[in-house]
């Protein structure tokens, strides 16, 4: 029998584990938490069941959304967002729309530079990539400080890497809504994606060791050190950041987080149909707020606003710095081919549920 170890039991490592389980192989999955789904993790507040940042699915591929679907029933949602632009004063539908453009005092000055603007394949970096598309006004007024508070950084030039936003379009001239073309949705399940990581926690041939630490790596048999003794497999599968596997070998991989506000409100309703989330792109020093029951479908005559402040105090999302990913590659370049380095903090790229189910889905194939 086909033996597989699996670091990490958040989506991807659980994901990876009902896969392989499926497919027959003996998996030990080991999470170091006192529990299973990472950030997939549904808690209460006041009632109302919510995640540390909103976890839909996000996914233009079928075979996801029916993956999903098959073991934890989604409910489709009509994703809408809008950015709240304080010189203007006003809210505006994201990704930017021409609709929107005519509401705006500047509104000249906008449609000529969009009139002039270069190639944006030409750009270099995130700044030029944005500024080529919709022109420094807009730019200014919906990318410019979100994006340089969101990775706490002096310029938006030292992204190179900028084409990780899952909107598809820098300028939108069709539907108000947020990639219509895609399998936007949320379980109906009050306890959001815990039903999923429970069904793929309880997959024949899989064994969850919680509350358990990696004390060591051995790539090259594989194995990892637990309890103080060794543990081989034909697979090694891990879910989290390269660097810690070769014991920082080449330097730290760096990350940005979140510190996480919860707001109960005594209304029942609070951001206006269709719309689920707000960016807000100015001086503020949160960067979204999210209504969950749009998400979650939860009844309540008070409504949950979770606010999203960006922090150095926790590892959500690498950086799309070229440096960063230069290291990121050099550890998995070090990778031999019975060792797998999956999902978002595997990969060291902005991967959300449904790129990380269909990384799994693909990878395992012929396994």
């Amino acid at each position: 029998m086909k033996t597989a170890t699996i670091i990490g039991g958040g989506v991807s490592g659980c994901t990876w584990a009902h896969i392989l389980g499926s497919k027959g192989w003996q998996v030990t999955l080991v999470e170091r938490a006192p529990s299973l789904a990472g950030g997939l993790k549904t808690f209460h507040y006041g009632g109302h069941p919510y995640t540390f940042g909103p976890r839909h699915l996000f996914s233009g591929h079928e075979h996801v959304f029916n993956f999903l679907n098959e073991r934890t029933p989604l409910r489709l949602l009509n994703h809408y967002l809008l950015t709240y632009v304080e010189r203007d004063g006003q809210f505006y539908s994201y990704p930017l729309h021409t609709d929107d453009i005519q509401k705006m005092p500047d509104r000249d000055k906008i449609e000529s530079e969009l009139a002039e603007r270069p190639d944006p394949a030409t750009a270099h970096n995130f700044e030029e990539y944005w500024v080529y598309s919709v022109g420094q006004t807009l730019y200014d007024k919906f990318v410019k400080n979100y994006s340089k508070k969101m990775w706490q950084i002096e310029s938006n030039t030292v992204l190179e890497d900028f084409k990780f936003d899952g909107k598809g379009v820098s300028l939108n001239t069709g539907t108000h809504e947020v990639r219509p073309d895609f399998y936007i949705a949320y379980p109906y399940d009050m306890a959001g994606w815990e039903g999923y990581i429970g069904v793929c926690a309880e997959t024949p041939g899989v064994t969850v060791l919680l509350n358990c630490e990696v004390e060591a790596y051995d790539v090259d048999r594989p194995a990892v050190k637990i309890g103080g003794e060794w543990r081989q497999s034909d697979i090694l599968v891990s879910s989290i950041s390269p660097d810690s596997i070769f014991d920082y070998e080449f330097g730290a991989l760096e990350y940005i987080g979140r510190d996480f506000m919860k707001l109960v409100l005594p209304v029942e309703q609070v951001i206006p149909d269709p719309t689920f989330f707000l960016h807000y792109a100015n001086d503020e020093v949160f960067t979204r707020v999210v209504e969950y029951k749009k998400l979650t479908g939860y009844q309540s005559p008070t409504t949950l606003l979770g606010i999203e402040i960006p922090s150095t105090s926790n590892k959500l999302y690498p950086y799309p710095i070229k440096e960063q990913q230069d290291l990121a590659s050099r550890y998995l370049d070090g990778l031999p081919e019975h060792v797998f380095s999956v999902g978002r903090m595997g990969n060291y790229r902005y991967y959300d549920i449904g790129m990380i189910v269909d990384e799994a889905l693909t990878r395992t194939t012929g396994l």
